[in-house]
């Protein structure tokens, strides 16, 4: 746990950049969010974060995940100067070289996502590796989403299949190359379990809000996990953002480590000036 004094402790609410590397975004079919463009320039300046990340329903769950990030792209263009999106891309799909291949050389796209939980295939199989080394040469990130819905609140008609223990630890040991790759919507537990040398990875991140943590867990993250890999992602609008912020601002954590987690390791993660 990290000592610290409550003179040392960062107040989130008045920090000047916060980066949000998980929003959804679009019609969302399970249940009625406001995803408007109005709407999310709305959420922006209540949540004070200065950019988002967003992955949009039509990339997640078309066939052609190019075609639902494009309609994404023409649909929040207004937006553009500080909303970018992740590319869906499932590696047993006809063209997914060619989604991952346009995604590095289009600015609006900040990183690949892979989202085997809902395209029910095993995170150790040769396509994904293939996947994972293409997108490692062609500049981009990858994340890696565990589940889409908390299961307390998961639609009883979409099956999502978390990555099995045994096939993300051999994804997770595939991944110490070059690659950058983020991990979002496990739980604490999950990896805290994982019999995994975190530090010594420098290029493996993961996403400490969207999974909801309490304040005990964020207190002993620096503890087995570098902090200054640690991403921050709320879920918003499918998510309440403000339960992660209260999460970051209870934490005993010193005011570099809120930054770096707020902001700046999002910066190095996406290669952002």
């Amino acid at each position: 746990m990290v000592e610290n004094s409550m003179e040392n402790r960062a107040s989130i609410s008045t920090s000047s950049d916060i980066i949000d590397v998980n929003w959804y975004v679009g019609n969302c079919p399970f249940r009625s969010l406001k995803t408007q463009s109005k709407d999310l320039a709305q959420l922006k300046v209540k949540a004070g974060i200065s950019r988002a990340v967003a992955c949009d329903f039509n990339s997640l769950l078309y066939y052609d995940a190019m075609d639902g990030t494009e309609e994404a792209l023409r649909r929040y263009e207004s937006l553009s100067d500080w909303l970018q999106f992740y590319m869906v891309v499932n590696p047993f799909f006809p063209k997914w070289e060619k989604a991952v291949e346009h995604a590095a050389q289009d600015h609006r796209i900040a990183a690949i996502r892979i989202a085997p939980c809902l395209h029910h295939y095993s995170v150790d199989a040769p396509e994904v590796q293939m996947l994972i080394d293409l997108a490692s040469k062609c500049g981009i990130p990858v994340n890696l989403m565990a589940r889409l819905f908390d299961e307390r609140v998961a639609p009883q008609y979409l099956k999502q299949v978390v990555p099995g223990r045994e096939a993300l630890l051999e994804f997770l040991r595939r991944c110490s190359g070059e690659a950058r790759v983020s991990l979002s919507m496990f739980y604490f537990d999950e990896l805290v379990a994982f019999d995994i040398d975190w530090v010594s990875n420098p290029n493996l991140y993961i996403d400490v809000g969207c999974s909801k943590p309490n304040v005990a867990s964020l207190d002993e993250l620096p503890s087995w996990f570098p902090i200054e890999r640690a991403l921050f992602g709320t879920g918003a609008p499918l998510y309440y953002w403000g339960g992660s912020r209260l999460g970051l601002e209870g934490a005993e954590w010193t005011t570099g480590q809120q930054k770096d987690v707020l902001a700046d390791n999002a910066k190095n993660f996406f290669s952002w000036d």
